[in-house]
């Protein structure tokens, strides 16, 4: 079972279908909304977060050093430095879509 991959280009030509923008157009936009999130996300800030209303909420935490880490390969214990991740929650119906029984249609 394979899961679907949907790309750049894939996103592109749905949008530009549903706005009847060119492909050139649609590329511009979708490129340059992607970049300013990633600039916003990157930002040198501890704690980030972007709401998107009716879709879901980004938001970069802080996680904490772990000193006494476990490499599962050799058992070896190495630290891990403290860094800070991106999590995602989603908007309201996209969870109640999700939470929906579901039959599959592959």
């Amino acid at each position: 079972m394979n899961p679907t991959n949907y790309t750049r280009e894939d996103i592109i030509r749905r949008t530009g279908n549903k706005l009847n923008l060119t492909h050139d157009e649609m590329k511009l936009i979708l490129d340059t909304t992607l970049d300013t999130i990633a600039e916003m996300l990157t930002e040198d800030k501890s704690r980030i977060r972007i709401e998107l209303r009716n879709f879901g909420v980004f938001e970069v935490k802080p996680t904490k050093a772990k000193p006494r880490a476990r490499n599962p390969r050799t058992n070896e214990e190495v630290f891990v430095p403290p860094r800070r991740k991106i999590h995602f929650k989603p908007g309201k119906i996209i969870r109640q879509e999700l939470q929906q029984e579901w039959t599959k249609t592959d």
